[in-house]
């Protein structure tokens, strides 16, 4: 043996405070819904953990989703579409990049966390306006991730809050791996 003891939450207890709770809970809630909320519905818990997220930022109300690679990939399309701009940093996970593809939307890249260079591609492209029609873009949305878990680096949230502000854009943020 090496003397390493894995089990130190109690978690592989036959019996004690973990599966009591655990027992608890699946008679209430089951398993796992297993399955998108608009096959399945939405429970109770659901409803009690956005309850708990929005408090803890500080906001009116939250929405949680079961997986992240999904969650951005899948619902960036019905943020934005034709007639709009997407905004994105160039390290943005590849399930932002799938999401910003699948959407429709031009996109415009800016470099790495660099709040000038984001300044530089707004003005351009509200100046430039739609490709073809020189028309207004419909939305902006600028999509950044809170903490980028392979450079280590996190965002300059107030200064790219400023921006979207300043240019009545929309901001979308991926604070998977800050947060949660």
């Amino acid at each position: 043996s090496s003397g390493i003891n894995a089990e130190y939450g109690g978690f592989a207890e036959n019996d004690g405070y973990c599966s009591t709770q655990t027992i608890s809970e699946i008679r209430k809630t089951g398993c796992g819904v297993s399955s998108p909320r608009k096959e399945l519905g939405t429970l109770a818990i659901h409803r009690q953990l956005e309850t708990q997220v929005a408090d803890f930022v500080g906001k009116e109300s939250a929405l949680v989703f079961g997986m992240g690679f999904a969650t951005n990939s899948l619902n960036l399309p019905t943020l934005v579409d034709e007639g709009c701009l997407l905004i994105s940093d160039s390290l943005n996970h590849s399930c932002i990049i799938l999401g910003a593809r699948l959407s429709g939307a031009k996109i415009a890249v800016f470099k790495h966390n660099d709040v000038k260079d984001l300044d530089r591609v707004l003005k351009r492209h509200i100046v430039m306006g739609q490709s073809r029609t020189r028309r207004p873009w419909r939305k902006i949305l600028i999509c950044v991730e809170g903490l980028y878990s392979m450079e280590g680096t996190m965002c300059d949230l107030p200064a790219i809050v400023e921006l979207k502000k300043k240019y009545k854009a929309y901001l979308f943020i991926d604070e998977a791996h800050s947060i949660g």
